[in-house]
């Protein structure tokens, strides 16, 4: 029985064309750069583009296919999500007026700023997911009084100056890791949710600095830990809908340690969430 070349190359690009896909398909499960947006267009002309702010490498706790998802599902890898930016308020005993002895600590502004990098978590179900992350965070004091941090004292110590400084601001660093607990609402009309998420923190002290600008020596910069606490730690809470929560943190930990006269002195932030 004779076979034609075209009854063999028939067969030959059909399962060829199979194999290359079930590859591509097995390729795209393993790394997926995903930036969300999500696109309605109405029986008329209109079209409503909402864009979520979640940049991530590496597997993720949702199938953008279209595809049933099975739980539970594990998920983790680079990311750029969950931005902080947020004010802070001192709190010295219990209140948010400073005592006595912290005094040249008043300020007039306080900021927190950070952001997660990694994650690692699973997916329990529809509603329900639970991982730990790691980020920067960032604590900006902007001081009232004409300052300067002494850098080699023991507890915290500081001389006044007579230069009227335009900007004296004690800043703090430090690498975040929050363990996150998060229920979601069923999705609206839009795709959307709303989210509610809580959990505990930790972060490690990466560096302290006090920045100064005036007008008789410019601008200034001294880095040191300034006594900060080497090993912070506290809660945090996030409300939101869609990509964008409010949170707020409290940090159970002395601000400064080894400070006697700066016991008791902690930090609590709130403020703006995207990425969420």
């Amino acid at each position: 029985m004779k076979i034609s070349h075209k009854h063999i190359a028939l067969p030959l690009m059909a399962l060829t064309m199979l194999y290359t896909g079930r590859a591509i398909a097995q390729e795209e499960n393993k790394t997926t750069t995903v930036i969300t947006t999500t696109t309605k267009t109405d029986s008329v002309k209109s079209e409503e583009k909402q864009v979520k702010i979640n940049v991530s490498v590496g597997k993720q706790d949702y199938d953008d296919r279209g595809k049933e998802i099975k739980y539970p599902r594990i998920f983790g890898g680079l990311t750029f999500t969950r931005i902080d930016w947020g004010f802070s308020r001192l709190i010295d005993n219990g209140s948010f007026t400073l005592s006595d002895e912290n005094k040249f600590l008043e300020y007039g502004k306080a900021s927190n700023f950070g952001f997660d990098v990694a994650q690692f978590g699973v997916r329990t179900g529809d509603a329900t997911k639970v991982y730990i992350s790691t980020g920067f965070e960032w604590n900006y004091l902007r001081l009232k009084k004409n300052v300067v941090l002494d850098p080699d004292a023991t507890p915290l110590a500081y001389t006044e100056s007579d230069i009227a400084y335009k900007k004296n601001i004690l800043t703090s660093t430090y690498l975040r890791v929050p363990l996150t607990f998060e229920w979601r609402s069923r999705k609206n009309h839009k795709g959307d949710r709303a989210k509610i998420a809580v959990g505990a923190m930790t972060g490690v002290l990466l560096k302290g600095s006090q920045r100064l600008k005036s007008s008789e020596m410019g601008k200034q910069g001294f880095r040191d830990n300034y006594n900060l606490a080497s090993f912070q730690y506290g809660a945090f809470a996030r409300v939101g809908f869609g990509s964008m929560a409010l949170f707020t943190k409290y940090y159970f930990n002395d601000m400064f340690e080894n400070s006697p006269d700066q016991k008791n002195l902690n930090n609590l932030t709130f403020g703006l969430t995207l990425g969420f």
